[in-house]
């Protein structure tokens, strides 16, 4: 055997070992079992899994240091260890930290100076109630929490398609934080939202929350894509609220925590009945009432009706006296005319089985299934169950009206932004496939009807609320001459609009029920179906909708005979019904009220069916099997309330230590546990076990109030500290376990965005709405396959509202806010790391954001008058938040001059130069 060979074979016999050890790695690790049991065991006896106890705070020596109780444990540390707190700081140092903290804002000078003149006992503590009323704090705690469900507005992968109005979701976010919603059924609406009683557009956007994670719309393996979805929202769930890392176990039983893989697929089994992401809209967003809409639409609709009511009672009477001062002669001659422009009639009085017979012995229609006669206003009409269908010839194709009476209780097919007639329930219908020179009329939804024309494609549709089980009399009329198509119920025109002039001849014959291609049939009644060979104008129209004697004879005489009268039919015909007000949320949507079973996926794949599985929680957090209560009529399974309910119930206790140090977390720039989103074995132990349980028992004991909360922890001495280092105590806890002081921080991503936006004056302070478009650089959107398309482009006002409102595109990042560590929006991000790097010192003196910015200040500043010295002193107390030192004026005239002599810079360019310097100084974007 050659080297060579000898080598080859050497190769693949340790490649097979190789392998062989990692498929039997791989089976150990997935089947786990006996030989972790005993580890298991030891390890549910964790730190965050023992059940919430409240420990009293304990005595202190120097209580007069002591501001509430949390001063008491974090004093105690220090204290054992031989360290002293740092002192307090300065008053323009607290408004700065906590305006930062709660607002995410600067505080103006002119705030700044009425803090610092007032020297009232309490004017820390009113300060601190004005932030937490300011609408502004939801902008920033809700960043916060956007942050960890990995808020987007898009799906990434290749197209990045864009998530339907996910928008509202943060909206509905910031108003939360605002409104200080206890923070149980702040977790309760996302999770179940749409599950309460009486779901409102804001319970229902809560549940968008499902709706955040990544889609690949052209998955290898769609099931697979499915449940990679499924494994976000329980890793992002589980870590979000509970701070355990669940997701860990879905392939096996988890390394270091006593979580299985069977509980792993047995919480997945709460979430398993949602509508998966490839449902398409209707599985993954709904159109539902605005909040309040219906109190008002009730309102509206009453006026409606009497002012309707009105014009009926006159139109009917002219109508008696026209048609009876007709002489007999135009009698006759007006009821001829009716007679010939009407080319068919089916009043549906006499009943045959198999044939819809035409009253004056014309083209009968065939009947295919069973439309059983029932009884009418006006005598008799046919019911259609959805699988009847009755075929006509095709009665009309050039100018025409179409006119019957429907009624019915049901909800048709299609969503409520569609128009296109085929996309209902077939009513009249003439449709052939492809875009051909067709017509038809159909019910919709919530009772919409619909009509249209093809070749070009005109649609018309009516408002909605037509399934009330009364009787609409619905016209569809088509003049060929113009084009001009209109439909009406009611008497009301609903909408016109301008089709083709051409015969529409495609359909091979007409069908009652139902629409042609095998599709949709309708459920309801239907009556007195009439095809006129002409247009039927307004008032006959009304006549017809009246049903007033002779029909629209009626109309003619009140023509001749009444003409006040026809004005009301023409009123009748320019009313407008009432429509509620709907709008499309990002929401969960359920499959069945009655789930599939649910199964282990073998090592995560889909594909691969394991044991079946039940709602259940992790054995190691409860031994209960949650009651699982549907809703009474059926709309969801109940599972998601039934998870709800235990995550909020006040003994839980992970959620409440979560939260706690959470809280904690964004005030201290760290929290008690360092791993905020994994509080297992595979995190970091808690420096102060005890405060952390204090501080969990005190949120369920303030009411669940987030803001209660806020104000505890930084009225407290140790948030007031300074951030100044005192040697002996960083020898003894460099890393500040012990909060002997209060750490810097760098400001995070938007804060600086929209401090630079505040400090030159233009910053837009408005909330809500859909998302921004701020200016986006060439050079970025060039990295896009379609650079014209990848971005928006918003007013300037609008584009300079807060950083929050940006449109979340998670393939085109905002240059500013990626150099400066945003969040990753494809998983949970519970810490930003505050990262230096080049790019940095780039974007902010380089960057168009940050020159168009030093501009505008600089413009802020020369408004503001005074000679170079004065403006520079104004924008140092504006970025700062301190009165300006004179060494700080004197080393940026000294820039100005230098300016000024070396490269000849204009008085307006040193002025922007400087400001860009200011923009960019330790001092404005670190906060002590």
């Amino acid at each position: 055997m050659s080297a060579a060979r000898a080598a080859i074979v050497s190769g693949v016999e340790t490649l097979l070992t190789s392998r062989i050890s990692c498929v039997g790695f791989l089976a150990a690790g997935f089947l786990l079992g006996s030989g972790v049991v005993a580890q298991q065991a030891a390890s549910q006896d964790w730190w965050a899994y023992r059940p919430l106890q409240r420990p009293a705070p304990p005595e202190v020596q120097n209580s007069q240091w002591v501001s509430n109780d949390i001063d008491r444990f974090v004093l105690a540390r220090l204290l054992a260890r031989g360290l002293q707190p740092a002192a307090q700081a300065s008053k323009e140092v607290l408004i700065r930290r906590l305006t930062y903290d709660l607002l995410g804002l600067p505080p103006t000078p002119a705030e700044v100076a009425v803090f610092v003149a007032d020297a009232s006992p309490d004017a820390y503590d009113k300060l601190v109630d004005r932030l937490l009323q300011s609408p502004q704090y939801g902008v920033q705690w809700g960043r916060h929490w956007l942050d960890l469900v990995r808020f987007a507005e898009t799906d990434s992968f290749e197209r990045d398609t864009k998530k339907p109005d996910a928008w509202r979701y943060r909206d509905w976010v910031v108003d939360a934080f605002n409104k200080d919603m206890p923070y149980g059924q702040f977790l309760t609406w996302q999770l179940a939202g749409d599950e309460l009683p009486e779901p409102t557009v804001s319970s229902m956007a809560a549940t968008g929350y499902y709706r955040l994670g990544i889609w690949d719309d052209e998955p290898t393996n769609r099931l697979q894509a499915v449940y990679d979805d499924f494994d976000g929202i329980v890793d992002t769930t589980a870590r979000t609220m509970l701070g355990i890392s669940m997701g860990c176990a879905r392939c096996h039983d988890h390394k270091k925590d006593p979580i299985k893989a069977t509980d792993y697929y047995s919480f997945l089994a709460f979430f398993e009945n949602l509508k998966p992401y490839n449902s398409g809209v209707d599985g993954i967003s709904a159109t539902i009432p605005a909040d309040g809409a219906m109190r008002d639409h009730e309102t509206a609709l009453a006026r409606f009706a009497s002012e309707r009511l009105a014009i009926v009672l006159r139109a009917r009477t002219f109508a008696e006296t026209a048609y009876a001062g007709l002489s007999p002669a135009m009698r006759v001659e007006m009821l001829d005319a009716a007679d010939r422009a009407c080319i068919a009639s089916y009043s549906c009085e006499r009943t045959d089985p198999k044939l819809l017979l035409e009253d004056r012995g014309g083209p009968n229609g065939v009947v295919k299934g069973q439309a059983v006669p029932v009884e009418s206003e006006t005598g008799t009409a046919l019911r259609f169950d959805g699988d009847d269908r009755i075929d006509l010839p095709l009665l009309v194709r050039d100018s025409f009206t179409i006119s019957f009476r429907v009624r019915s209780t049901q909800t048709g097919h299609g969503r409520d932004n569609e128009k296109g007639w085929f996309s209902g329930d077939g009513l009249v219908d003439g449709e052939v496939p492809g875009i051909v020179r067709d017509f038809g009329i159909s019910w919709q939804g919530d009772g919409r009807i619909l009509a249209g024309t093809g070749s070009p494609e005109t649609f018309l549709a009516s408002s909605s609320g037509n399934n009330d089980g009364r009787w609409h009399h619905v016209a569809f009329t088509r003049d060929r001459t113009t084009g001009r198509i209109a439909l009406y119920v009611d008497g009301i025109l609903a909408e016109a609009g301008e089709g083709n002039k051409d015969a529409l001849d495609a359909p091979p014959k007409l069908t009652v029920g139902g629409l042609q291609p095998g599709g949709h049939g309708f459920r309801g009644d239907l009556d007195e179906l009439r095809f006129y060979s002409r247009v039927l104008d307004a008032e006959e129209v009304g006549a017809e909708a009246l049903q007033l004697r002779a029909g629209i004879v009626a109309a003619m005489a009140m023509r001749k005979e009444a003409p006040t009268g026809e004005s009301d039919l023409r009123a009748l015909a320019l009313l407008r019904r009432p429509q509620v007000e709907k709008v499309q949320v990002l929401c969960a949507r359920e499959r069945s009220e009655k789930p599939e079973p649910s199964f282990v996926r073998i090592r995560g794949n889909a594909m691969v069916r394991g044991v079946e599985v039940k709602p259940a929680l992790p054995e190691v957090l409860s031994s209960k099997t949650p009651t699982i209560v549907p809703p009474a009529d059926g709309r969801t399974s109940g599972r998601r309330t039934a998870l709800a309910q235990w995550i909020t119930q006040p003994d839980n206790p992970l959620t409440w230590r979560v939260v706690a140090n959470r809280l904690w977390q964004f005030h201290f720039g760290r929290g008690l546990c360092r791993t905020p989103n994994d509080f297992g074995h595979l995190g970091e132990l808690p420096t102060h076990p005890e405060l952390l349980d204090w501080l969990a028992t005190e949120v369920v004991a303030r009411g669940q109030s987030l803001k209660a909360m806020h104000r505890l922890m930084v009225t407290s001495s140790t948030y007031r500290m300074q951030c100044v280092v005192d040697q002996l105590s960083f020898a003894a806890d460099p890393t500040n376990d012990l909060f002997w002081r209060f750490d810097r921080r760098r400001l995070g991503a938007e804060e600086i965005r929209d401090s630079m936006l505040a400090a030159a004056g233009a910053l837009n302070l408005q909330l809500g709405g859909p998302s921004i478009y701020p200016p986006m650089p060439a050079a970025v959107l060039a990295t896009s396959s379609r650079p014209e398309e990848a971005w928006g482009k918003s007013p300037p006002d609008q584009a300079a509202r807060r950083s929050i409102f940006i449109h979340q595109k998670r393939s085109l990042l905002d240059p500013l806010l990626a150099a400066f560590d945003m969040a990753d929006m494809d998983t949970s991000c519970p810490v930003r790391f505050a990262t230096v790097q080049p790019t940095q010192a780039l974007i902010m003196l380089n960057g168009e954001f940050a020159q168009s910015m030093a501009r505008t200040f600089a413009a802020r500043l020369q408004e503001g008058g005074g000679d170079l010295r004065a403006q520079i002193e104004r924008g140092i107390a504006i970025t700062t938040c301190r009165t300006a030192q004179p060494q700080d004026v004197d080393r940026l005239i000294k820039l100005a001059t230098d300016l000024r002599r070396d490269f000849q810079r204009t008085e307006a360019d040193v002025l922007i130069r400087c400001c860009l310097v200011l923009l960019n100084a330790n001092d404005f974007v670190y906060l002590d």
